[in-house]
This record gives C-alpha cells, sequence and structure tokens, in this order.
C-alpha cells in the first residue's frame, strides 16, 4: 500500500460486500492497517477469513438482518470508526424488462442498505468521538451507460444521501463521502482481463491507458475514511483514470 494511516490501529472497521472483488480487498487494505475489519457480505464465494478480518454473513436486502449484523459486530468488536458500504451488484436490462419487483430489488441492494447500516452505527460512531462513512457510487450513470436504469437510479442515489449524510452528521464528529469508480477488472467478474480488446475499450474510454485494480479503490477508501481527509465530506471522488467525460469507445460495425 502507498500509505499507512495509524487512524485504523485496533479500531473497528466494516465493509459491506465484501466477499470478493473490491469489497474483498477494501476489508483486506483496513486489515493491513491494524483494524479490526467485520466483512459482511451475503456469500464468501469459498474465500477464508483473511487476517485481521472476521466474515459476517448478511443478506443487505433483508432489514432484520442489517439490524442483527450490526448489533453482533458492534457487541464483537465495539462502535465502528469507518463504515465502507460496498454491497451491490450492476444487473444490467432494457426498461421494458424491468417489472417492479426487480426495480425494489435494485434499490434494496445498492441504495437502501447505505442509509440503513448509517441509522444503525452512526449512534455508536458518534459515541466513540466520530468516523466516517464511505459509499460505493459508479461512474455509469455519469456516461449514461445503456440498459443500467434502475443502477444508474440507484448509483446516483448514493450522492444524494451522501450530501445528505454529510450535512446532518456533521455536527457528530462523522464524515460522509462516496468513491465513484470507472471500470475495475476483478477476477472474479472479468474473465476476459487479458482479452486485447478489452484492455484496447479501457484504455480508449480513460486518459491514463492502464488498467485499474480494486487496490486503487481500497486506497481511495482509507484516505477518505483517514483524519488526513479530516475537512473533506459530502464528495464524490471520482477513480476512473480520468474517465468521465471521454465518450465510450464505438463498438465494431457501428457508425
Amino acid at each position: 500500500m502507498a500509505a499507512t494511516y495509524d487512524d485504523f490501529r485496533d479500531r473497528h472497521v466494516v465493509v459491506t460486500g465484501a466477499g470478493r472483488g473490491i469489497g474483498r480487498v477494501i476489508a483486506q487494505a483496513f486489515a493491513g492497517q491494524g483494524a479490526r475489519v467485520s466483512a459482511l457480505d451475503i456469500d464468501f464465494f469459498g474465500y477464508g477469513p483473511d487476517e485481521g478480518v472476521r466474515q459476517v454473513v448478511c443478506d443487505v436486502t433483508d432489514d432484520a438482518a442489517i439490524e442483527a449484523a450490526c448489533a453482533e459486530i458492534e457487541d464483537h468488536d465495539g462502535p465502528a470508526v469507518a463504515l465502507v458500504n460496498n454491497a451491490g451488484v450492476d444487473r444490467r436490462m432494457p426498461l421494458e424488462e424491468i417489472a417492479p419487483d426487480d426495480f425494489r430489488w435494485m434499490m434494496a441492494v445498492n441504495l437502501n442498505h447505505h442509509a440503513a447500516f448509517a441509522r444503525l452505527l452512526v449512534p455508536g460512531m458518534a459515541r466513540a468521538g466520530g468516523g466516517a462513512i464511505v459509499g460505493l457510487s459508479s461512474t455509469a450513470w455519469m456516461k449514461r451507460s445503456a440498459n443500467m436504469v434502475a443502477y444508474h437510479a440507484a448509483k446516483a442515489g448514493i450522492v444524494g444521501l451522501t450530501h445528505g449524510l454529510a450535512r446532518d452528521l456533521g455536527p457528530q464528529g462523522i464524515r460522509v463521502n462516496a468513491i465513484a469508480p470507472g471500470r475495475v477488472p476483478t477476477a472474479e467478474r472479468t474473465p476476459n482481463v487479458d482479452d486485447p480488446e478489452f484492455i484496447a475499450s479501457t484504455h480508449a474510454m480513460q486518459c491514463i491507458p492502464a488498467l485499474m485494480e480494486p487496490q486503487d479503490i481500497a486506497e481511495a477508501a482509507l484516505w477518505l475514511a483517514s483524519s488526513s481527509a479530516r475537512m473533506v465530506t459530502g464528495q464524490v471522488l471520482v477513480v476512473d483514470g480520468g474517465g468521465v467525460g471521454i465518450p465510450l469507445p464505438k463498438k465494431k460495425g457501428n457508425a
């Protein structure tokens, strides 16, 4: 890791959607800073717990499960000083195929739990002297990517929630920010990461012609949650290699 923070040593940090991919790397990054990490996910996909990381099964679409998980992790490790709301899924479908239940599920898995975890963990965080909340948004809604209406609504909603929570929780010493990642290949979800066309299309949508890594998002989360960012709140940090504002590359055969 590029930086070391003393803020998290022997302190409790909560990361949702930490069973694999970006969330797992974020949990590992905080553990590497000496934190006691509660990693929450509905499934850990065969990964055993990493050093300093305690796995807690939780369905973030289930309000009762969230309440039970928050009570259990606070009882086990005390109040959290940092909460990283990472859980989400980018299920893609055109508008005409989105049934009401599909839309509600997308809001639950991508947005609603951000507010639920904040509501339940903020009281302990405030009693402990404050802390930080980091939510994972996306650049997809900024780029108007196709067939992602529900995902866009949720990820844009995270930005609005971030603004509102930052204003309301600031007096309690709690900062709230969001990260908007661009395309981040992961071993579990990007089987074509070595394909030359995939690499070329990724480079074309960025200013920096390099593939991003989950660690790039983890470094941003560490900084936003640390005292190095003590006066940063209500912000959205775009981590995408400079891709926002660059038109998506055209597919072969398109005009």
